[in-house]
């Protein structure tokens, strides 16, 4: 286990690049996103984004690393900026102001996806240069009062998203919606995660994480009761490679795994990081990193 302090706020988006050898962090106060040794805790570099005609990078919300292409997109007050992670080269500048999470599809030219205030906006081939423009969306979906979560599958085919009141699943491509998640209407904007193999999708509302049977129902298979304590909202969700078992993350400070065929928690932690706002597994399943309102990141093997 490593600990480090990595900003002097809270961090509230954390995302691992793709081989794994990258951890990204936002505060959502500064206008840089930090990148890090994850296996050190050592400082990489601050990635900025100042563009030729001016234009400089905005409050950063989030970020998000594209899992099958080099990658990096952060989401900020402004527009949603994405950066080549081979050369660290400006790529595009994307309209979409106030975005608050981003979700990359899987391979080569992705779509990328960013929760805004009213839709969800997504753009196909996120990475195609926009040079002097800021390019705007190529279509939205989602719930239509503001999206909160969401989540691509791993084939790219569905998008799930979620706010505090609506939730469901999404046809990327078209923009319609495949299949309506009912869920109890409340102040939590929650997490949203597809299995590794597509087949169930998480989704975490106050301190309940329901899963759903992607192919279909009008009610979650199972509900794990995750939170505890005074402030028990569950903020982070991730699975294991072998999709047996959940993560969550959230306001009482813990980190918990989950036996999901038998809603059964296998372990916690906690470290002292006050709440929990973000928790995400490497791509290769075998190191987890959190975050949360004191400054500081764990990383840990899951195995340890």
């Amino acid at each position: 286990m490593i600990v480090w302090k990595a900003h002097v706020g809270k961090i509230e988006s954390m995302a691992f690049a793709a081989d794994g050898q990258l951890l990204a962090t936002a505060t959502g106060g500064t206008r840089t996103v930090h990148l890090w040794e994850p296996n050190s805790g050592k400082f990489v570099r601050k990635v900025t984004g100042n563009w030729p005609d001016g234009r400089t990078l905005g409050t950063v919300k989030a970020v998000a690393f594209a899992p099958g292409a080099p990658l990096l997109a952060a989401a900020t007050d402004r527009s949603v900026t994405v950066w080549r992670t081979d050369t660290w080269e400006l790529a595009a500048d994307l309209n979409a102001s106030y975005a608050h999470e981003l979700a990359f599809g899987p391979g080569e030219s992705p779509m990328l996806a960013a929760a805004e205030s009213r839709d969800t906006a997504l753009w196909h081939n996120a990475a195609r240069p926009t040079g002097d423009n800021i390019r705007p969306y190529d279509t939205t979906c989602g719930p239509r009062r503001g999206v909160a979560v969401l989540d691509f599958s791993p084939d790219g085919k569905l998008l799930a998203a979620s706010n505090c009141h609506h939730s469901g699943l999404w046809n990327p491509a078209t923009g319609e919606r495949v299949h309506y998640l009912e869920r109890p209407a409340g102040n939590h904007r929650g997490a949203i995660r597809f299995s590794p193999d597509g087949t169930v999708l998480a989704l975490a509302r106050g301190k309940y994480v329901d899963l759903w049977s992607v192919a279909g129902g009008d009610q979650p298979t199972s509900t794990i009761v995750a939170g505890t304590g005074r402030q028990p909202a569950i903020w982070a969700l991730g699975w294991t490679t072998g999709g047996q078992v959940l993560m969550t993350a959230g306001a009482d400070g813990f980190v918990r795994n989950w036996d999901v065929s038998a809603g059964r928690e296998l372990r916690s932690f906690a470290w002292g990081l006050g709440k929990v706002y973000c928790a995400v597994f490497s791509p290769d399943g075998l190191t987890c990193a959190a975050g949360g309102e004191n400054g500081q990141v764990v990383v840990w093997d899951v195995d340890s």
